[in-house]
């Protein structure tokens, strides 16, 4: 199993319009496709204007043909000509739990 934390840096004041587009367009089309959303967070204090998600995948080959499905879709890329300009900066890490994480 492997987790995918995506970090997405905003637009000060974007924050209402991004998650409501991604509410009602994104997270469908994600989750339809990525499968398992394990949290979708926004910061309170520090960095602010920041959005988490973290999403779980079996392998990194999985992760892999998931993504490149969501990519092809049509429908995503339309999401992401809405949603896109309003990200500054992305950041992705890959994370493997420790054998003892609640996680595996």
């Amino acid at each position: 199993m492997i987790i995918e934390k995506r970090t997405y840096q905003l637009r000060p004041g974007a924050m209402p319009e991004f998650l409501n587009i991604y509410e009602a367009e994104g997270l469908k089309l994600q989750s339809e496709t990525l499968g398992r959303l394990l949290g979708y967070f926004v910061s309170e204090v520090g960095e602010l204007n920041r959005v988490v998600q973290l999403w779980s995948f079996d392998s990194f080959e999985d992760r892999a043909r998931r993504r490149a499905a969501l990519s092809a879709k049509p429908e995503w890329r339309a999401y992401l000509g809405k949603a896109g300009g309003m990200v500054v900066n992305q950041e992705n890490e890959l994370l493997t739990p420790t054998p003892f994480s609640p996680l595996k």
